[in-house]
């Protein structure tokens, strides 16, 4: 965004960073005597409050009431933020030992590593916790299982090689028995082994195109049968926790920030937006207050990392909360989460 050590002498960048600091700590607006007593900036009160001047008329300051101290703007926060991240990506051992044992026994339903991870991420952070499961079409899979549910009406249970399983229902052209359906997945099995569904779509309309396929019922309608499934997108599943920790921020005293908040975790949209748009970008992403595009979020901070198998984004974990957040603490937290799930879904 900017050359910090040409924008701020480094005194004054010492004296931006000890403000955000106490800011973040107390929620209050922050005086020069108080920073001259609790922080060795070496300069005396007076030329703290000079400096703090300066900054406040260059954007990174201001000053809500005229007696009262100064708060960080969005600005500030950028700078304190890309000031920390590189020295921010360990955590402690008692975090990173909690983080480790919550995945050690894995389940293997997706939905619930999904949501347990959201949960988890609430808990250590003291924020809302909000995790975007990887779409099915993303998903390295193993195998496909049909099963029929009432005429013409056949649930597709996918598993995943890393073991989770997913499932649709799907409106077949046709009734078929359940001996059928299981030989069309033991023929469709060998497209889709360790094939996402993209590939698997590419393998299937190449064997459609074969002569072989036309003169084989099974082999044809299962094809067809994949084709249907595969053609529809699946909706991208959010899973949202820690709304209550989330409110006992001070920040959320004020209704109108609280309406905010709860309509953005409520919605989604605007979240589900951010956070697919992190996909695109590196591995660890924060979006302070005025960043953020959609007004919703403009009173809130986001900080999310991508979770992957190999090179292959598929989703992102992330904690939402006030712009006041504690980044020192969340960012490392949330960053070993998507790597550690990231080993926890790897084949």
């Amino acid at each position: 965004m900017f050359d910090a050590m040409d924008v701020l002498a480094r005194r004054r960048r010492s004296l931006l960073l000890a403000v955000v600091q106490n800011f973040i700590a107390t929620a209050e607006p922050v005086g020069s005597l108080h920073l001259a007593s609790k922080y060795s900036l070496g300069v005396r009160a007076a030329s703290i409050r000079s400096m703090m001047a300066e900054l406040e008329a260059e954007g990174f300051l201001h000053q809500p009431h005229t007696s009262a101290g100064r708060v960080p703007t969005d600005k500030a926060f950028r700078f304190y933020v890309d000031s920390i991240i590189p020295n921010q990506r360990n955590i402690g051992f008692r975090e990173r030992t909690q983080i480790e044992f919550h995945y050690s026994e894995r389940p293997r339903d997706l939905a619930e590593v999904m949501r347990d991870t959201s949960r988890l991420l609430a808990l250590l952070t003291g924020q809302a916790a909000v995790v975007v499961a990887p779409r099915l079409e993303s998903v390295v899979l193993e195998r496909v299982n049909f099963v029929r549910v009432r005429p013409s009406q056949v649930l597709a249970i996918f598993v995943a090689q890393a073991g989770s399983i997913q499932s649709r229902l799907i409106e077949a052209e046709q009734d078929y028995g359940q001996d059928e359906l299981d030989r069309m997945a033991s023929y469709l099995n060998e497209c889709i082994n360790g094939q996402t569904l993209e590939g698997a779509r590419r393998r299937i309309e190449q064997a459609l195109r074969e002569e072989r396929a036309r003169y084989d019922h099974i082999a044809r309608a299962a094809l067809t049968l994949g084709d249907a499934v595969i053609s529809r997108p699946s909706p991208t599943e959010v899973y949202v926790e820690g709304n209550a920790q989330a409110l006992e921020q001070p920040e959320f005293s004020d209704v109108n920030k609280l309406k905010d908040l709860l309509r953005a975790l409520e919605d989604k949209t605007a979240l589900l937006n951010l956070l697919e748009r992190s996909l695109n970008g590196p591995g660890l992403m924060v979006s302070i207050g005025s960043e953020n595009v959609d007004a919703r979020l403009n009173d809130l901070s986001v900080v999310a990392a991508v979770y992957a198998s190999g090179s292959a984004a598929l989703g992102s974990v992330a904690v939402v909360g006030p712009v006041r957040m504690d980044y020192g603490r969340v960012i490392p937290l949330v960053d070993y989460t998507a790597r550690t799930l990231s080993r926890v879904l790897e084949p």
